[in-house]
């Protein structure tokens, strides 16, 4: 799990593209809410969901991928 946050004196690869994802859904949660009537709290919960499940398997790939 180090290796997520830091390797080889500079960040990791999982804290980095833990980052770019979460930049990236955040961009389609807000071409989503411009483009489609939703209610926010759909779209948050919606977002939320798809987020967490993005972002675990992100830390599992990371931490299989290290081992």
């Amino acid at each position: 799990m180090k290796d997520f946050f830091w390797a080889s004196g500079h960040l990791g690869w999982g804290i980095f593209s833990l980052a770019v994802f979460t930049v990236l859904w955040w961009l389609l949660a807000d071409l989503v809410w411009r483009l489609k009537n939703v209610r926010i709290s759909r779209l948050a919960i919606m977002m939320s969901a798809g987020w967490i499940l993005g972002a675990g398997l992100i830390v599992l790939g990371s931490c299989l991928g290290s081992s």
